[in-house]
C-alpha cells in the first residue's frame, strides 16, 4: 500500500507546494518579493533570507528550485502522473513535464530552450514561463534577479498586522478517515490520491511520513500485520534491517525498518482498529543508521486511530462535505463533487469507482466525427448504438431528459438493461460546447443505483470552457461508442490480426503474450499455452466439466477441428451462468504454429450476442496472419 516511488526527492519538493496548511492572512495589498542570484544558494523571500539549490542559466533560461514560487508568492502545485508538475496561482496555471522542453501557459502552448530537471534532489524549472503566469514583474541586474508582485492576501506564512497570530495546530489528521498524529513545527501536511492517504514533510524536503487507510472486515493480529509488512518491502526489493511487534501498546502495531533500492531508511507500522488497517511510512534521506529513527518515536507513537482529541487544535486534512469531495479534470476544466466513499481508478481524465459496482468518467469528444452532429441528435445517435450492442428484449429504449448543467443547456439520458443477472442503470450527462461535447457516463447495478446521487453530481458540475478548445485538436470518440465496423490493426513479432476498434485494451496478468479486450458484455483474449494442440483441447473439456459442478446450466459441445491463419485449430463451443448471473455464450480455439500452442478466448453475454457484436469477433477471427519468422 505504499505509496509508489517516483523519487523521493520529488515527492518532498512538491510536498512544499502543494496544498500546504500556512495561513496567509491580510489587509490591503501587499507587495511580495522574491530575489535570487544566478549560482547562490542564498535568496531573498519577502525580505527573508534562505537557502535554496543554486539558480542558473541554461540556454538562456534561468532555472530555479520550483518550491521558491511557493514561499514567496503562496502558489500551489499538483503532480499529474509521473512527471507532470502544474503550478497555479487562482485561475492562472504553468504546466511543465519533467525533461520536456514543451510547458503551458494558462493554456497556451509555450516552447521552452530548457526544461525542467531534478538537480540534487530539487525539481529545477525555467522561471519565466511562471512569472508570466502571475504577471510579476522581473527585473534582473549582473546576475541577480528580482521579481515583484502584488498581493491582496499578505505574505504567504505571516499573520497581518492587524489580525492576531492564529494558534499553532497541535495535531492533524482526517475527520473522514479517522485518524490524528502530532504536527511538527516547520513541517507541511496535504492529502494524498484519496481521502484515505496523506503525506507530512518538512520544509528541507529530508523526510517523509505516509499514512494510509483501508477498511478490513476482519481482526488482524500484529503477527500477521508483520508479515504483511515484510513481504511488502521484499517483493519491492528493499534491504529488512529490523521486524518487531508490540502486542502490549496502547493501539497494538507491527514495525518493520527498510532500506530501499535508493538507499533511502524507511519505518514502517502497521495498526489495527476497529474495520480498518493504518499503516504509516516513515522515510529520511539523512538517516545512515537504523538506529537513528529513534528521533522519530515520539512523533509515531503520538498516533491515533480517531480523530478528535479534546482540548486539542487538530487541522483537518478532508476534503469531505456533506458526504461528498471535490474531483477535478484540470485538462478539461471540469470540477464536480462524487460520493466520498468512491476512489478514483487512475485511468482517463477523470474516472471513480466504489466498491458497490458504481463507476463515473468523463470524456471530451470532437463534435465533428463522433457520430452524432450536435446535442439534438446525440439521444438518436446514442439508441442506434445501444441497439447495436443489446438484443431487444434485454435493454429498455434510451429516455433522454433536458437539465442545466454549468449554466447551459444540457441533456441526461439514461438506459436500463437486464442480462440475466438484476437490472443495470447507465446515465450520461452530455454537454456541447465550441465544437466538443463533454460526456459524464454514471453507471451502477441494481441495489447501488441512485438517480438523485448522479443529479447531486451533475448540479456540482462546473467546466470552463475554454479549456479544451486551448489545449486540444480534434479528440476521437468514446471506444464504446465508436463504428463497430471500423477495426485497428494489432499485432506482435509472430502474428497480426484486426479488432474492432470499440474493443478496450485490458492490462494483462503476465509477462508473456496476454492480449486481452473487453468488448460491451463481454471479452476477447489471445494467448499462449503450455500443453500441445490435443492435449489442450482435452485439458479445456476437463475444465468445462468441472465448471458444471458449480454451475448445472453450463453444457459443451463437442470439439470440432477447423482452421485458424491457415494452420489446424481445435474449436470448443459452450455456454452457462456466469457468477453475476447472465447467461453467457463462448468459444475457445487452440492452434499450433512453429512450436507455440495459441489459445482465442471470446466470451458474450446472450443479451449482447448482436449480429454486430458477432461479426466483430468473426471478423478478428478471420482475419488473424502469422508473420514469415525473421
Amino acid at each position: 500500500m505504499r505509496l509508489a516511488k517516483r523519487g523521493m526527492a520529488l515527492l518532498f519538493v512538491l510536498l512544499l507546494a502543494i496544498g500546504t496548511a500556512v495561513p496567509a492572512l491580510a489587509a490591503g495589498q501587499t507587495t511580495l518579493t522574491l530575489q535570487v542570484r544566478i549560482g547562490s544558494t542564498s535568496a531573498l523571500i519577502n525580505g527573508e533570507k534562505q537557502n535554496i539549490e543554486k539558480p542558473y542559466m541554461q540556454n538562456g533560461m534561468t532555472m530555479v528550485p520550483l518550491g521558491v514560487f511557493q514561499r514567496a508568492f503562496g502558489t500551489s502545485s499538483r503532480l499529474e502522473g509521473d512527471d507532470t508538475v502544474r503550478l497555479s496561482q487562482g485561475s492562472h496555471t504553468v504546466t511543465f513535464k519533467i525533461g520536456s522542453k514543451t510547458a503551458w501557459v494558462n493554456g497556451k502552448k509555450i516552447a521552452l530552450a530548457a526544461a525542467p530537471v531534478m538537480k540534487n534532489g530539487t525539481l529545477m524549472v525555467p522561471m519565466r514561463p511562471v512569472t508570466d503566469m502571475l504577471e510579476a514583474k522581473v527585473k534582473f541586474s549582473s546576475g541577480t534577479i528580482v521579481v515583484t508582485l502584488m498581493s491582496d492576501t499578505g505574505v504567504p506564512g505571516q499573520p497581518s498586522d492587524n489580525e492576531a497570530e492564529a494558534p499553532a495546530t497541535a495535531r492533524v489528521g482526517s475527520s473522514h478517515a479517522n485518524w490524528s498524529i502530532d504536527y511538527p513545527a516547520d513541517t507541511v501536511a496535504q492529502p494524498g490520491d484519496d481521502e484515505f492517504s496523506a503525506m507530512i514533510g518538512d520544509l528541507d524536503g529530508s523526510y517523509m511520513l505516509q499514512i494510509h487507510v483501508w477498511e478490513e472486515d476482519r481482526n488482524v493480529s500484529v503477527t500477521d500485520m508483520l508479515e504483511q509488512l515484510e513481504q511488502e518491502s521484499l517483493s519491492a526489493g528493499e534491504t529488512l534491517v529490523d521486524r518487531q511487534t508490540f502486542p502490549n501498546a496502547a493501539i497494538p502495531y507491527a514495525q518493520i525498518i527498510a532500506r530501499d533500492v535508493d538507499g533511502i531508511y524507511w519505518e514502517s507500522r502497521r495498526y489495527y482498529d476497529e474495520g480498518h488497517v493504518y499503516s504509516l511510512y516513515m522515510g529520511d534521506s539523512l538517516i545512515e543508521d537504523y538506529r537513528e529513527f529513534d528521533q522519530w518515536t515520539d512523533l509515531l507513537d503520538s498516533f491515533r486511530p480517531s480523530f478528535n482529541t479534546q482540548g486539542v487544535q487538530t487541522e483537518d486534512l478532508s476534503n469531505v462535505k456533506d458526504g461528498y469531495i471535490s474531483a477535478a479534470s484540470p485538462d478539461y476544466g471540469v470540477t464536480l463533487k462524487v460520493p466520498a466513499t468512491w476512489t478514483p481508478t487512475g485511468s482517463g481524465q477523470l474516472e471513480y469507482s466504489s466498491k458497490d459496482g458504481s463507476f463515473l468518467s468523463l470524456h471530451a469528444v470532437s463534435v465533428d466525427g463522433s457520430g452524432a452532429a450536435g446535442l439534438a441528435t446525440w439521444h438518436d445517435f446514442l439508441q442506434a448504438k445501444t441497439d447495436e450492442v443489446f438484443l431487444p428484449q434485454t435493454a429498455k429504449p434510451v429516455t433522454s431528459e433536458s437539465v442545466q448543467a454549468s449554466g447551459q443547456d444540457a441533456i441526461i439520458e439514461s438506459l436500463v438493461y437486464d442480462l440475466g443477472g438484476g437490472s443495470f442503470y447507465w446515465n450520461w450527462l452530455v454537454l456541447e460546447n465550441e465544437g466538443y461535447f463533454y460526456v459524464l457516463r454514471y453507471s451502477a447495478p441494481e441495489g447501488a443505483y441512485n438517480k438523485q446521487t448522479f443529479l447531486k453530481i451533475v448540479d456540482s458540475v462546473e467546466i470552463d470552457f475554454e479549456a479544451v478548445p486551448s489545449r486540444f485538436g480534434k479528440l476521437g470518440q468514446i471506444s464504446y461508442l465508436k463504428d463497430l465496423k471500423l477495426d485497428v490493426t494489432q499485432s506482435t513479432p509472430d502474428f497480426l490480426f484486426a479488432a474492432p476498434a470499440y474493443w478496450t485494451t485490458q492490462a494483462s496478468d503476465g509477462t508473456g503474450l496476454d492480449m486481452r479486450y473487453f468488448i460491451p458484455g463481454g471479452s476477447f483474449r489471445v494467448s499462449n499455452v503450455d500443453t500441445g494442440l490435443e492435449a489442450s483441447a482435452a485439458q479445456a473439456v476437463r475444465r468445462y466439466a468441472e465448471l458444471k459442478l458449480d454451475d448445472p446450466t453450463l453444457t459443451y459441445e463437442t470439439p470440432k477441428r477447423t482452421t485458424i491463419a491457415g494452420v489446424p485449430a481445435i474449436a470448443i463451443s459452450y455456454a452457462g451462468t456466469g457468477t453475476n448471473g447472465n447467461l453467457y455464450q463462448a468459444e475457445d480455439i487452440y492452434f499450433r504454429h512453429q512450436d507455440k500452442t495459441y489459445w482465442i478466448h471470446h466470451q458474450l453475454d446472450r443479451g449482447t450476442a448482436t449480429p454486430e457484436q458477432l461479426n466483430g469477433i468473426e471478423r478478428a477471427l478471420q482475419s488473424f496472419r502469422f508473420l514469415p519468422a525473421k
